[in-house]
């Protein structure tokens, strides 16, 4: 080979390699990130067009879908010179709202969106107006085909395909990696409906703020009915208040009052503090440091001393008894119980936001604290999901268990928490007790609560005054009630709570009664 030859391959080769290092270089270092953003940007687009997995009830019911919608956009450049404007509102007009406001978008100089959320027939007819002015475009959207049904439960997701709440947000990732899987609720649809009727009707007769029903099973710790009002549509949240789309019976507390009761019999008990024999003469109040706990019914001149029994102070709503059940039993060993029922801690369910409740440190408590605490007020305070899980323990034998909104089955058995705090023996006693003192008082009183045909019902009543600058007010109250059945062997456990009713003197017996009455009896149909 001849020098002049080799000497040409050399600049060859070194210009070529010159050429690749310098591609490369363009490439990676001045368009990096370009097709960065642009692999990115794909990514994203075909992310979003992922369907979520469906939401179902425990029979199977969508309560939450995916579905193909379309958005209407209109583009002032791609719009011919004759195309007549009004002609074309009139047009639309006829296919969906098309508001005043609306109708002005037509003369802008920029694209405007005209409508969302448009359904096949709608996108039909507007392809069939041909014009060239108008762009069609196709999104997947989250659908809930039941609107306002289990909202606070199911949550929602926003216009930007983030989720906002409830069971979306918390099984998110299931959701999106599992799109052909169903996400299977514990919630039985005919009694959640049936809830949520019940209590928008009871709401809007008592004038009350908001109020919730829960029914779980005892036994599982499923949710069968959570309904919470005020509620708000999921297809719609845009128009609705963050304070109606909040689930203020998992988010906010509020003192219980005397369903409370429950836990400071059942805690005075297996701690051995007294037996089931115990009696206490109530003189319809007691002082302590100063300052007077009395029964509702109190009265200087008519007030007789009466000894009562353990069942006699459900019965009666003792105050002055459960406070000296509290003060007997000290602060420690209150406290030890209180934590292990759930109080001061999460129950952990699957929803996002849940509060854990106050249960203020025992070393802060004096004995004006341990006595209030003991008929529900004092240094506690509860979510109703709370409440229904602590009391559950009595229903279901002394075991505490973790409520859950999903559906039970072989594969996911762990879901279900247990621990032990009450002896059996204790657990069953107190479950007779309740249910004597409801026939008791529904004999001797005539109160609503419990009142249930062919269905004997062991449950407690609470009507608890609200707090108000670090005041109890003098006529607002949380009227509520609880309930266990059958009673001779519990089934089923619902707890009914309404803030700030304004009828029938706010009482749970005559608020909050007769509407757990209701859920229960709809509930012997069902499952009994």
């Amino acid at each position: 080979m001849s020098r002049f030859r080799y000497r040409l391959i050399q600049i060859f080769v070194v210009s070529s390699f010159f050429l690749i290092v310098g591609r490369l270089f363009y490439l990676q270092i001045i368009q990096g990130p370009n097709f960065h953003k642009r692999v990115k940007q794909l990514h994203q687009s075909i992310k979003s067009e992922i369907n979520r997995g469906e939401i179902t009830d425990k029979f199977g019911k969508t309560l939450a879908m995916d579905i193909e919608r379309y958005t209407l956009e209109y583009n002032p450049v791609a719009a011919s010179k004759k195309e007549n404007k009004e002609a074309l509102a009139l047009k639309l007009g006829a296919i969906f709202d098309f508001t005043e406001s609306s109708r002005k978008l037509l003369y802008s100089k920029y694209s405007q969106t005209l409508a969302y959320n448009l359904t096949r027939e709608q996108v039909k007819m507007i392809r069939g107006i041909n014009s060239p002015s108008l762009y069609l475009r196709r999104v997947i959207t989250r659908f809930y085909p039941e609107d306002n049904f289990a909202s606070h439960i199911l949550g929602y997701v926003d216009s930007y395909g983030k989720p906002r709440q409830g069971a979306e947000l918390y099984f998110q990732e299931v959701l999106e990696n599992h799109t052909e899987n169903k996400l299977e609720l514990s919630l039985d649809s005919r009694l959640q409906g049936f809830a949520e009727d019940k209590l928008a009707k009871h709401l809007e007769k008592s004038k009350a703020r908001r109020g919730t029903i829960i029914v779980m099973k005892v036994r599982t710790g499923e949710i069968l009915a959570w309904a919470t009002a005020p509620s708000f549509n999921p297809n719609l949240y845009q128009e609705y208040s963050l304070e109606d789309m909040k689930n203020w019976s998992l988010v906010d507390v509020y003192q219980p009052g005397s369903i409370f009761k429950i836990i400071t019999v059942a805690s005075a008990l297996d701690s051995k503090t007294i037996d089931l024999d115990y009696k206490f003469v109530d003189k319809g109040y007691i002082t302590v440091d100063r300052w007077r706990i009395q029964n509702h019914d109190y009265s200087a001149s008519r007030t007789k001393a009466e000894e009562l029994s353990l069942t006699q102070l459900f019965q009666r709503s003792s105050n002055p008894f459960s406070a000296h059940l509290g003060l007997k039993m000290g602060n420690d060993t209150f406290f030890d119980y209180l934590s292990q029922f759930g109080f001061g801690n999460k129950t952990n369910i699957e929803l996002p936001g849940e509060s854990a409740g106050i249960l203020r440190d025992k070393s802060t408590w004096m004995n004006s604290d341990l006595a209030s605490t003991a008929i529900g007020q004092g240094a506690i305070s509860v979510t109703p999901i709370q409440v229904l899980t602590a009391i559950n323990t009595i229903a279901n034998d002394g075991t505490w268990i973790k409520p859950t909104i999903l559906k039970l089955n072989s594969s996911n058995q762990n879901l279900k928490t247990k621990v032990k705090i009450l002896e059996p023996k204790i657990a069953k006693a107190i479950q007779k007790m309740l249910a004597e003192s409801v026939a008791a008082n529904i004999k001797d009183k005539h109160a609503n609560s419990g009142k249930v045909e062919g269905l004997r019902i062991a449950g407690k009543t609470g009507t608890a005054q609200k707090l108000e600058n670090g005041r109890y007010s003098g006529y607002k109250t949380v009227a509520s009630f609880i309930g266990f059945f059958p009673a001779e062997k519990p089934q089923y456990i619902s707890l009914v709570v309404i803030d700030d009713p304004k009828t029938d003197g706010g009482w749970g017996d005559t608020v909050a009664g007769p509407l757990f009455n209701q859920v229960a009896n709809y509930c012997r149909n069902l499952y009994l």
